[in-house]
């Protein structure tokens, strides 16, 4: 009766060691909640990058929406009218009192770089319609708003407005060599 017990408890410590066994081995090949498969591309934070974007000259208040936000789709639409499934990522940030403030950033990154001409297109139709709007609603920022500039990089498609748009532009470049 003995050795019954004995084997018995053997057995039941050979089973504890298996299993414990296995949840180890899942443990490593799983990913912990902490860290992430992304790419550091793809960790990219819209909100940092517009910060370092808009600590590359004097801007005043401005109001910021991103892809973050509730109602991301409609404030897009605002922006751009390229179709919102075809994009990842994007922030505006734009002068909280547009009278006399034509200041504007807006950084648009899409799923797919195919799609990368035509978000660039939509930026320079915002851009043409803001210049058409403070030329007859605030004809001192028209000159500002007509130096505005369109550009794309990687996967994003960048529009400036501000009294200094190489050194955003710079901040922007900056940035993303960073990450």
């Amino acid at each position: 009766m003995k050795n019954l017990y004995a084997l018995l408890l053997a057995a039941l410590l050979v089973l504890g060691l298996c299993a414990c066994g296995g949840r180890t081995a899942s443990k490593e090949t799983t990913v912990p909640p902490t860290q992430t498969t992304e790419t550091p591309a793809e960790q990219l934070s819209m909100y940092d990058l517009s910060r370092a974007m808009l600590g590359a000259t004097t801007f005043g208040e401005m109001s910021y929406v991103s892809s973050a936000d509730d109602g991301a789709e409609a404030d897009f639409a605002y922006l751009s009218d390229l179709d919102y499934e075809k994009v990842s990522q994007f922030f505006l940030a734009y002068a909280a009192n547009g009278a006399g403030n034509a200041d504007e950033i807006a950084v648009i990154r899409v799923k797919d770089s195919a799609d990368l001409p035509a978000a660039e297109a939509s930026l320079k139709a915002h851009l043409t319609q803001r210049a058409s709007l403070y030329a007859t609603y605030d004809p001192t920022q028209s000159e500002k708003v007509e130096a505005g500039t369109v550009f794309s990089s990687g996967s994003f498609a960048v529009l400036l407005v501000s009294d200094d748009n190489e050194a955003v532009k710079a901040a922007f470049t900056s940035f993303l060599q960073g990450k």
